[in-house]
This record gives C-alpha cells, structure tokens and sequence, in this order.
C-alpha cells in the first residue's frame, strides 16, 4: 500500500514543540509572540515581537 502524502502545513506542525525560534523579553525574560498589530495614535502599525506580560515591543 502506498504511503499518504501529508501537507507541508501539516509536516511543518510535527515538528519539535520543544524548540525555541523567537525572542526573549529584554525587561522580564518572557517568551514574546510575533503578531501584527494597528496602527494607533500613540505608535505605529506593523509586525512587532510583544510580551503577553507587559506591554514590551520591538519591532520585528
């Protein structure tokens, strides 16, 4: 029987969940998340590394 080819989105999602790839929080050490904010009066909208603990940003 022939073996079932999976997506690449698919084997991607198998990897090592152990591995780390992104930045730590300069201020508490945290893991911080890639996400893409607004833009808003006080700052900037674009694609920014942000700590779900503070409001810590750099832009990525």
């Amino acid at each position: 029987m022939a073996e079932k080819k999976i997506s690449k989105t698919a084997r991607a999602s198998l990897g090592d969940k152990g591995q780390f790839s992104g930045k730590l929080c300069p201020s508490c050490g945290g893991a911080m998340v890639a996400t893409k904010l607004i833009k808003s009066e006080e700052r900037p909208g674009g694609m920014y590394w942000v700590c779900p603990k503070d409001d810590q940003r750099i832009r990525i």
